[in-house]
């Protein structure tokens, strides 16, 4: 004699759920690995000169996986930007999780991570300096850029700043990246030296802003 066997409607949309967590941890592996591969191969090349298929190839997947996540090399390079982005603001918190980060302090972890990172400090340069973005890229980077920003205007704040915060914290970060704009390849100097020269403008700059003289 057969019988017909219910169907638990709670369990079919459990196991549902499982399968389509299991399958947005595979997406997310997946792009892990690309992004990592990325970086890689950006930490080695400028960023610009890698292709697609180096990228594939590094990362063990097909040119059509990577497409699939990213319609062009512009989108992959802006999702590893805010990846070091995150890092950076991730970083900072860490400082300034028992004492808040001085100043100074602030200036010279942003301007040693720029040493550290340059492939994340060209990329920045190439998206300010007019990388074409869709409108969803866009929002993307000033939402992480905005977060700096809240970093920076904090800073800013514990020195005294009453008025003008936001706009003068636009002008700090200027003026870092206007540090290794000027100095990250000078010619004739060393890693050491280009570093050692960097931070002391760092210095210089926090004491400005800080209001000391110099």
């Amino acid at each position: 004699m057969q019988t017909n066997q219910i169907e638990n409607p709670g369990r079919n949309l459990l196991t549902k759920k499982r399968l389509e967590d299991l399958k947005q941890t595979e997406r997310d592996s997946r792009r892990k690995i690309i992004l990592d591969a990325a970086l890689e191969l950006f930490a080695v090349k400028d960023f610009r000169s890698v292709t697609v298929r180096e990228i594939s190839r590094h990362a063990g997947v097909s040119i059509g996986t990577i497409y699939n996540y990213y319609p062009n090399l512009t989108e992959l390079f802006l999702d590893v930007f805010l990846n070091c982005a995150a890092e950076i603001t991730q970083m900072l918190d860490n400082i300034s999780s028992k004492t808040p980060a001085s100043l100074e302090q602030l200036c010279e972890f942003y301007i040693t991570y720029l040493n550290d990172n340059m492939t994340f400090y060209q990329m920045m340069s190439h998206f300010m300096l007019g990388g074409e973005l869709s409108p969803d890229a866009t929002q993307k980077l000033d939402e992480i850029m905005k977060e700096l920003m809240n970093r920076l205007e904090t800073a800013l704040l514990s020195v005294g700043y009453k008025t003008n915060s936001r706009i003068t914290a636009h002008a700090l970060f200027s003026a870092l990246n206007g540090i290794m704009i000027s100095y990250a390849r000078y010619p004739g100097k060393t890693d050491k030296d280009i570093r050692r020269h960097t931070l002391r403008l760092a210095e210089m700059i926090a004491d400005v802003f800080s209001g000391k003289k110099p």
